[in-house]
């Protein structure tokens, strides 16, 4: 709950509302600042992938110069000011092969900020024994209410400002590094190395990555095409598109208040799978939907998604790898969930949903994924013990 002690360090929710005010832009607005760019079918899909296609590569670098570094603070700084850099040549040329260029520029710095801020935070948490949901529920309010206001910004012809928000907004987040506490990376400080195998020691982690995959692999097609396919609907507007995002971040509530104690109730296995089920049910409404109203309403479903999904592992990581791996450890979840997944999600369903006449067939594709990854880990992880770190088998 948010009673916590009184020495909890709320000063690092600047960082965690500026970073989501920043996101909220650019996941939220961007596949739209292209498409009224010129930029449609599979064009724009190669665009929305080429960001976590990217993070694949860049990620696996970022996360092990954080874990040598002697301030991962500095690795974070650094990665902040370079997504500035590369958002703010968006508006300098129209053309496809720019913007891929920019965009690749972009993906390289800015998917790294969330895991490399996580891992800094995280650390200091665990030694307070604090709860994170309190942290990341600023920036789940920050995202809602900017979300509303950014509607009204970017509605009509302002979406062409969609980059300069986003480049303002990250200035506003590498200064909210500052209360950040100073974190060396430890093979920095014990002199011991390690790779990212390492990470690998606990035996369950492969099947909750193959699960997050697939989860996040729903939501790569939902971020990246939702936009477009709401405002298509009848009734869809800019404006109600930022209602739609509000209504998502602020129905995380309920979880971000309770999260430690449902972690350590259920561990990250059983709220995978509640988190399967409840986007599934989300994939099927927007399947169905035949205005932007009911599309709407779906949106009450997401904070029993994606926010389940990432703080649970969040933990899980934390409590497990060891500290030598700890930037890494939140790192490997960025690239199974945001790289590897998105991009199976963005090109797989961006491609299979055109053939199948458009980006509606797209969302009961994602449906039916989740059908069968619940059918396949849902008798495994029933049955266990809570999987949050304190009782795993070795």
């Amino acid at each position: 709950m948010l009673g916590q002690k009184k020495d909890y360090p709320w000063r690092y929710a600047w960082f965690y509302m500026a970073y989501y005010t920043a996101n909220a832009v650019h996941q939220g607005y961007i596949s739209k600042y292209f498409k009224d760019g010129g930029i449609e079918g599979a064009w724009l899909t190669a665009l929305m992938a080429a960001v976590p296609l990217v993070a694949m590569f860049t990620q696996p670098f970022w996360g092990l110069r954080g874990d040598k570094a002697r301030s991962r603070n500095r690795v974070l700084r650094g990665l902040i000011l370079s997504a500035v850099i590369a958002i703010a040549l968006f508006p300098l040329s129209g053309r496809w092969g720019y913007l891929l260029a920019a965009t690749c520029l972009f993906a390289g710095c800015f998917t790294s900020i969330q895991p490399m801020g996580d891992s800094i935070v995280l650390e200091d948490l665990s030694r307070r024994g604090a709860a994170f949901g309190p942290l990341r529920l600023t920036g789940c309010l920050a995202f809602a209410v900017m979300n509303v206001l950014f509607g009204i910004i970017l509605d009509g012809g302002r979406i062409r400002l969609a980059p300069y928000l986003t480049a303002g907004l990250l200035i506003l987040t590498f200064l909210a590094t500052w209360p950040l506490p100073q974190t060396a990376g430890h093979q920095a400080q014990t002199g011991r190395k390690m790779n990212i195998t390492g990470l690998f020691q606990d035996r369950e982690l492969p099947g909750l990555l193959i699960l997050l995959m697939i989860i996040q692999m729903t939501m790569g097609y939902f971020y990246s095409f939702f936009p477009v396919y709401y405002t298509e609907l009848p009734g869809g507007t800019t404006t109600l598109l930022g209602v739609c995002y509000f209504i998502s971040a602020t129905s995380e509530i309920p979880f971000l208040l309770n999260s430690k104690k449902l972690f350590d109730k259920l561990g990250a296995g059983k709220l995978m799978l509640i988190a399967c089920g409840a986007l599934l049910i989300r994939w099927v409404v927007l399947f169905l939907a035949p205005n932007a109203y009911v599309a709407l309403i779906s949106q009450v479903l997401h904070g029993w998604g994606f926010i389940v999904i990432t703080v649970s592992m969040s933990l899980y990581m934390t409590a497990t790898v060891p500290d030598e791996l700890q930037a890494s450890g939140q790192m490997i979840l960025a690239i199974v969930g945001f790289g590897v997944a998105r991009v199976f999600g963005i090109l797989g369903g961006g491609l299979i949903s055109q053939a199948l006449g458009g980006h509606r067939a797209g969302f009961g594709l994602m449906a039916a994924s989740l059908v069968v990854a619940f059918a396949v880990f849902a008798p495994r992880y029933i049955k266990k013990p809570p999987l949050n770190g304190q009782k795993q088998p070795r």
